[in-house]
């Protein structure tokens, strides 16, 4: 486990480099987005414990899920680029539907899960399922504490 947390500390410098900058570019992105994703994906395998049979089920899901948790985050991104764009100037209706954005992206992100969930637990253990959606909560956690620190409050 303190693997996790040394990899999750990692991925949260990168995410933290990306969150800091209203000039970030896609090609930034893309690049910390890369990163991010093999070393997730370093992290997961070495604490999963998968078997062989196992392994060749949960990793094709395992890649279909983080292109759909990539899908979500792009509304973030593009949320923390126009509230980092704005912020100087924000209005309460701009206040209003930035958060209206962001909380309809963190259901669609739960629908992402909730999803995947049902989909490996069909060809998986509850406890395998259960363990890599910790280890995932973990990395998150690490990531969204950085990411905290990064964004401004409103004014």
């Amino acid at each position: 486990m303190k693997r996790i947390l040394a990899s999750a500390l990692l991925l949260a410098a990168v995410c933290s480099t990306v969150s800091a900058s209203a000039q970030t570019s896609d090609d930034d992105i893309q690049l910390a987005r890369s990163v991010v994703q093999t070393e997730r994906q370093a992290v997961v395998a070495a604490n999963l414990g998968l078997s062989d049979s196992e392994s060749a089920i949960f990793w094709p899901l395992y890649k279909e899920y983080r292109a759909a948790v990539d899908q979500a985050v792009d509304t973030r991104v593009a949320l923390l680029e126009k509230f980092f764009a704005i912020q100087e100037t924000l209005t309460d209706e701009e206040a209003s539907a930035l958060l209206d954005d962001f909380l309809k992206y963190e259901k669609d992100l739960l629908n992402v899960r909730t999803t995947y969930a049902k989909k490996m637990r069909k060809v998986l253990s509850g406890r395998t399922v259960a363990r890599f959606f910790q280890i995932e909560n973990k990395m998150d956690a690490v990531i969204e504490y950085e990411m905290a620190g990064e964004v401004p409050l409103v004014k």
